[in-house]
């Protein structure tokens, strides 16, 4: 019997992941974070962070491809948004996509040293 294989994802697609570890959201994304990507990240992570008081968030943007300045923008409402409702929020594996702009961010180079610095 032969199994089939799912076919691999398009590299334009889009995809947000988001798993809860102990009080800690942590929100994967994959692929390009621009054009309409943009609008559904903010929708679903902006709801998710109003969910959590006070919210400890990962953002795992290892597997992102592309950001443009409305992708920035929207990582830097959610960064925003956690800090202004008593949280955190790290954004982890970005240093390669997001280039000098990782210096704005709350930045670590994996989920662990994320983990990490919300416990410190």
């Amino acid at each position: 019997m032969l199994h089939s294989q799912p076919p691999d994802p398009d590299p334009d697609d889009f995809s947000v992941r988001i798993r809860i570890r102990g009080d800690v959201l942590l929100i994967e994304l994959r692929g390009p974070l621009t054009g309409p990507s943009v609008d559904m990240l903010q929708m679903y992570v902006l709801s998710t962070l109003a969910t959590h008081i006070p919210p400890k968030a990962i953002m795992d943007i290892g597997g992102v491809t592309l950001v443009d300045e409305a992708g920035l923008g929207v990582l830097r409402a959610a960064s925003g948004q956690a800090r202004d409702a008593g949280g955190r929020m790290v954004i982890a594996n970005g240093r390669r996509v997001l280039g000098m702009a990782a210096d704005g961010f709350d930045h670590a180079p994996t989920i662990s040293d994320a983990i990490s610095r919300l416990d410190a």
